[in-house]
């Protein structure tokens, strides 16, 4: 029978999979549970005929073993389409207790109909149950399902429904997998069921006592797997996720089939199917449907009932032939079918661990539209090729003016020391661009290679400036001493661009040789062009200033300190700039604080942070200080993060912690800020450590903020629209700014996870959060549910869940009273006014004033002496409106 059962499984499961090309779900569920209630007909009309016996007896043993599953995936085929999957994580557990409770409530029934009125009063009992069922579908179908199934879905559907079952079982490995876990799940329970039945008939020869056996213990499984279902279901499958919940079962069966070998006996095998009675209808059956949550409705109409009724039948099919070689065939004792269950466990355990992966990545496949888009790869090629290409460029430069291409492939050979690019270089000192000459000569500067003196020379006389200064540059460090002479006179050339040129490239040359910055006379000559400034105007004024603030800043020493000063005040925008710039070069702390207060000027803010990441961490070390004797102002501390970002050490990360953790904790814009940084530094740096237990104090912080600012919306919510229109424009500022908090603090929480967790990840999450789409949020919370350790997941999942909530329901779904509200209102402003945050505190305040009611007035009276200004004059208007609407 079991090889009877599973051809017909193949039969029905085909032929329900084909139907769904051309009908809906509802339609084909309908006449699937019309054929059932006709043969059930048949069977009750035919049965008094003793001729029609055995024909009975085979159509009802195929009929209870097909439609047991039939049912059942119809079932859960609905309640998939009506529930989302965080739906279905609260709500499968009841659900699934109503069908265990009404497999009990039937098998009692059974048994007191078939035993007082006979077996064909039974069957019609049983064809009107069945008409119920086929109302209550329709009914679903129409009020839930429905409205979901817009033309366009349809149309998507359709295009989809052309593949066949087993092409997208076997195209999918979350589909496999799932097939490997029913189809191992349900040979380990025939063999668990031949155990557990064989050692009962050895213990009781008596048929009377034996039926008493079973009628107790499989009564007993079904009350167990009736409380598991209400009480520990939803919590486990909540506190564990899917695949946590799909591990109890084979766990219990292995605990079992060990317990066999050293315990062997009725006892061991009891307990493995006390297991299985219990939790495979349970807590196992709502694992195995929500792993069917994520897989598309297209997909899920051809393949679920396909899956449910072929597979389990097939998988029983071949557990009895496996009974019935290794029992009768092999001679195998019932002790020793121990060893094939924990066989069928194991491969059960590994396909359970595995879908774990392949259900995070269906939600992240539904998410992966929200991903960044990544900045396009340039094409990889092999390293001598990549030389090839660049040598092919040089050698060709003659004949290819294309000057962007050549000084792209000098800026990339600056840093390849291979010998043979030195004389296409050296060729390119001819070339037609004088921006090509220049670059090459750089190029050239670089690297160590025969005397090219001869060579530059003629370009120190080159009528293009940017020529001459590289060819100055290349001189003098390359050739101070053979063109003393030639460089002396570029010193005294009236050309700023050239004696200012050649002084600043003499200052980097003897930074570090004093004697010969000595020789050279350089501080006369920066002091006498200093000096010259006072009489210059025009052009060459600036001009002048700018390479005299470039050669103080790469001096290296106290040369022009004092002017770099003066300087960096200049109305003058580009001396400014300059000058910001040369005090980073110089890395001297006297410029710091000014350099810091720049950031704060629009116009002068990119050059300070480029200047400030130059101190490194000499910067880093020394804001500690500076942020304890308040020596920096708030609006300028907003900025620093974006600065430090660009400073790679483990150093620069516990400052940007400190900052949020010691010395600004409740300035918003600077946790922003410095998460935002801490994130920069994560994707540009990833060597670096986030500190663990830092991270999670702050989201721990987060999420309480997050809770108090959805506990003020929904208080708030729920009176929008009572009062003036005065009392409700105060009240909708408040719930505006409330908002804003809201998304912050979303926005903060979100950033704090992209350090544990991989953006590519945790953004796609925030995303779909936002999306309009119900179905995106729900994926994306379910795929941050499936990601977040369990930990987080019971601070941060709840939370998040009743924000997205909360976006979706009005004012009068709140479910507290007057009195409720009023005190919930009143813990609120307390908290806020107590708080730090000023907007918050003014917009209470403002409706406090508004709602005149004197409840609220020793919370005004706690800001009559409030530190800030605005809170003071605020509170003071609202307790006197107050006042006087009292003594009135």
């Amino acid at each position: 029978m079991f090889i009877v059962t599973a051809l017909a499984a193949a039969v029905i499961s085909t032929a329900y999979s084909q139907a769904l090309k051309y009908f809906t779900i509802l339609r084909v569920n309908l006449w699937s549970l019309g054929i059932c209630l006709l043969l059930l007909a048949v069977f009750a009309t035919i049965i008094p005929y003793s001729s029609s016996r055995d024909v009975v007896a085979v159509g009802l043993y195929l009929w209870v073993a097909l439609f047991g599953v039939l049912a059942a995936s119809q079932f859960w085929m609905m309640a998939s389409l009506v529930f989302d999957v965080r739906q279905a994580k609260r709500l499968f557990g009841p659900i699934g207790a109503g069908a265990i409770a009404g497999g009990i409530a039937g098998g009692y029934l059974a048994t007191i109909i078939a035993g007082n009125f006979g077996i064909r009063a039974l069957l019609f009992v049983a064809i009107a149950a069945l008409v119920p069922v086929m109302l209550i579908s329709i009914y679903i179908w129409r009020k839930y399902i429905s409205k979901q199934m817009s033309q366009l879905s349809r149309k998507k559907k359709t295009s989809q429904l052309r593949e066949s079952p087993h092409r997208l079982i076997l195209g999918s490995k979350h589909l496999m997998l799932l097939c490997g876990i029913i189809a191992t799940s349900v040979i380990t329970a025939k063999l668990v069921d031949y155990q557990f039945s064989a050692l009962a008939a050895e213990r009781y020869a008596d048929e009377d006592q034996l039926t008493a056996f079973f009628g107790f213990w499989f009564s007993t499984f079904n009350v167990i797997g009736l409380g598991i279902q209400l009480l520990l279901t939803q919590r486990i499958v909540q506190r564990l996720g899917v695949s946590g919940a799909l591990m109890f079962l084979p766990t219990g069966l292995a605990a079992g089939a060990i317990a066999m070998f050293f315990v062997p006996g009725l006892g061991a095998a009891i307990f493995s199917r006390l297991t299985d009675g219990s939790l495979k209808q349970s807590l196992h059956r709502a694992g195995v449907e929500m792993l069917f949550l994520p897989v598309s409705t297209a997909v899920k109409g051809r393949i679920k009932t396909y899956i449910d009724v072929l597979i389990d039948s097939v998988a029983g099919g071949l557990g009895g032939l496996l009974l019935l070689m290794l029992v009768d065939g092999l001679g195998v004792s019932i002790v020793g079918i121990s060893v094939p269950v924990l066989v069928f466990v194991t491969a059960w355990f590994v396909c359970v661990l595995l879908v774990r992966d392949e259900y995070l990545e269906a939600f992240r496949d539904q998410l992966r539209h929200l991903r960044p888009q990544k900045e396009p790869r340039r094409l990889k090629s092999r390293h001598k090729e990549v030389l090839a290409g660049f040598m092919r460029v040089l050698e060709d430069a003659k004949m290819n003016l294309d000057d962007k291409q050549l000084l792209y492939v000098l800026e990339r050979t600056d840093d390849l020391s291979d010998e043979k690019f030195h004389e296409p270089i050296v060729k390119l000192l001819g070339h037609a661009k004088p921006a090509v000459r220049a670059k090459a000569l750089r190029s050239l500067a670089l690297r160590d290679g025969p005397n090219l003196l001869d060579h530059i020379i003629p370009l120190m006389i080159d009528d293009e400036v940017v020529v001459r200064n590289a060819a100055l540059e290349y001189c003098i460090s390359h050739h101070l001493e053979e063109t003393r002479e030639l460089i002396k006179e570029q010193l005294k050339d009236p050309d700023p661009n050239v004696s200012g040129t050649a002084l600043v490239q003499l200052l980097v040359e003897t930074r570090s040789n004093p004697d010969m910055r000595k020789e050279w006379e350089l501080e006369k000559h920066f002091n006498f062009r200093r000096g010259e400034l006072r009489w210059l105007t025009g052009p060459d004024a600036v001009t002048w200033r700018l390479k005299l603030l470039k050669a103080a800043g790469r001096s290296g020493s106290e040369l022009g300190k004092d002017f770099i000063a003066e300087e960096m005040e200049s109305l003058n925008l580009a001396v400014a700039k300059e000058a910001i710039l040369a005090a980073g070069e110089s890395l001297d702390e006297r410029y710091l604080l000014r350099l810091i207060d720049f950031l704060s000027e629009a116009p002068y803010r990119p050059y300070a942070k480029s200047a400030l990441v130059q101190y490194e961490l000499g910067l880093v070390n020394l804001l500690p200080a500076y942020f304890k004797k308040h020596l920096i102002d708030l609006a300028d501390i907003r900025r620093l993060p974006a600065v430090l970002e660009r400073i790679p050490s483990q150093q620069t990360v516990d400052l940007l912690f400190a900052m949020v953790e010691r010395y600004n904790p409740e300035d918003l814009e600077v946790r922003l800020e410095v998460l935002k940084a801490l994130n920069a530094m994560r994707r540009d740096f990833p060597l670096l450590q986030m500190p663990t237990k830092k991270v999670f104090r702050q989201i721990l912080t987060e999420t309480k903020t997050y809770q108090t600012t959805i506990n003020n919306l929904q208080a708030q919510l729920a009176q929008r629209n009572q009062g003036s229109e005065e009392l409700q424009g105060a009240r909708n500022g408040l719930l505006n700014l409330l908002h804003q908090r809201q998304e912050g603090n979303l926005d903060r929480l979100f950033r704090l996870l992209g350090l544990r967790y991989q953006p590519a990840d945790i953004i796609p999450i925030f995303r779909g959060l936002h999306a309009a789409n119900h179905q995106e949020k729900i994926s994306a919370l379910e795929f941050l549910d499936i990601l977040l350790e369990n930990n987080l997941k019971r601070l941060i999942i709840p939370v998040v869940e009743q924000g997205i909530r909360l976006a979706e329901i009005d004012e009068r779904s709140t479910l507290m009273d007057a009195e409720e509200l009023r005190i919930a209102q009143f813990r609120n402003f307390q908290r806020i006014l107590r708080g730090r945050d000023v907007r918050l505190k003014l917009s209470v305040i403002y409706l406090i004033g508004h709602m005149g009611d004197e409840t609220f007035m020793p919370l005004l009276r706690l800001n009559l002496e409030s530190p800030d200004q605005r809170v003071r004059d605020m509170a003071g208007k609202a307790f006197d409106k107050i006042l006087g609407e009292v003594l009135k």
